[in-house]
C-alpha cells in the first residue's frame, strides 16, 4: 500500500492510500460459437458468491498470454487452442493500478486434470440469452467480467 499527498482544486492537503501491483493481471472470456464459460466463486471481501470469467495475476517471467491459458486451464479445466487479446482495463483505477490484460479464448477443449476446485466451486457455459438475463439481473457483479463480456455481447460474439 502506498500513501500520498494529494493536493484538492482547493489547495487542501489529503492523504490518500493506493495499491501498486507490480505486473499485470489477465481475464480469459471462453467462447464456444456464442456461449461463454463462466466460473462460480465465492469471493470473501464481498462475502458474495459469484459468476466471473476466469481471471488470476501473470507470474515472473510469464507473458500475458502464457497467464491466460494457465488461469484457464487451472480454474476452468479447459485449453483454448487460439487465444487473442481483447482489451485492457483497470479494476478499480482509484485505488490501485492493477491493469488486467483480457483475452478471448476460441477452440475450447476439455482437459483430463479438471479444474482447481479449492479455488471454483462450478464451471458453466452460458447461452448468449442466458448471459443477458444474468447480466439484467446484476448476476455478473465485477466490472473486471462485465466490461468484457458485454463488448463481446455487443460484437454479436465476433472478435
Amino acid at each position: 500500500m502506498l500513501q500520498h499527498d494529494v493536493t484538492d482544486a482547493d489547495d487542501t492537503h489529503r492523504d490518500y492510500y493506493t495499491i501498486a501491483f507490480p505486473r499485470p493481471a489477465v481475464g480469459v472470456v471462453a467462447r464456444h460459437g456464442t456461449d461463454i464459460l463462466l466460473i462460480r466463486q465465492y469471493r470473501f471481501i464481498v462475502d458474495e458468491y459469484v459468476w466471473a470469467i476466469p481471471s488470476g495475476g501473470v507470474d515472473e517471467e510469464e507473458t500475458p498470454v502464457d497467464a491466460a491459458r494457465r488461469e484457464l486451464e487451472e480454474e476452468t479445466g479447459y485449453t483454448a487452442k487460439h487465444m487473442d487479446p481483447l482489451m485492457h482495463c483497470y479494476a478499480s483505477y482509484g485505488c490501485s493500478n492493477q491493469r488486467f490484460e483480457i483475452f478471448i479464448a476460441n477452440d475450447v477443449a476439455p482437459i483430463s486434470s479438471g479444474f482447481d476446485r479449492s479455488e471454483v466451486l462450478q464451471v458453466r457455459w452460458f447461452r448468449r440469452n442466458e448471459i443477458v438475463d444474468l447480466v439484467k439481473r446484476n448476476g455478473i457483479v465485477d466490472n473486471l467480467s462485465l466490461s468484457p463480456i458485454l463488448l463481446t455481447l455487443m460484437r454479436g460474439g465476433q472478435c
